[in-house]
């Protein structure tokens, strides 16, 4: 990953802008490729906000990586509350994988009633954000979402194959807790 140490400036939009936003980009598309359009976008957006948290964490030139963990959360989920997001709190569920959970996050639209999870801005934005960090691939799987009905945004993370494990085990019908216990 590239790392552009930059300051990045930020725009403040209504938090309606994300539904806004989630519906141009189904239009005339079929939700599979509106998902991925979205995820995208939030990909491309992730070095921004990677800038962005470095500078508002004080953090410019220095290496993220070797922050301690519960502090690097702490303040991660500190930033996004302060941004607008929504809180963030870290759970580490297994060696291989954490959970980022919020029950206020932005962009889940309460009265979308989506038959899935569709936070898919925040699963690219927040890929590249860690991706960056840890100088590695990282994948981000939303797991629960306000916007189908559930009481918080769960976003599961780790490794590109982990989760592409858990992703096949959940489409198999198991509940992501047990798919998580099966990775040993």
């Amino acid at each position: 990953m590239t790392d552009t140490s930059a300051f990045e400036p930020m725009l403040t939009l209504p938090a309606t802008s994300l539904g806004a936003l989630h519906r141009a980009l189904a239009q005339g598309r079929p939700p599979v490729d509106a998902a991925h359009a979205a995820r995208q976008l939030g990909f491309e957006s992730g070095a921004g906000f990677y800038n962005s948290f470095r500078s508002w964490a004080g953090r410019d030139g220095e290496d993220l990586a070797v922050v301690p963990p519960e502090i690097f959360w702490t303040r991660l989920g500190e930033f996004f509350a302060h941004m607008g997001w929504g809180g963030l709190q870290f759970e580490q569920l297994h060696p291989g994988v954490a959970v980022l959970s919020s029950v206020d996050w932005a962009e889940a639209d309460v009265d979308r009633d989506s038959r899935r999870p569709s936070c898919h801005i925040t699963t690219g934005m927040l890929s590249d954000l860690l991706g960056r960090v840890i100088d590695q691939d990282v994948a981000v799987l939303e797991v629960e979402c306000r916007s189908r009905g559930d009481s918080q945004c769960r976003f599961l993370v780790g490794g590109p194959e982990t989760l592409d494990r858990l992703y096949e085990e959940l489409r198999a019908g198991t509940p992501y807790a047990d798919a998580v216990q099966r990775l040993g």
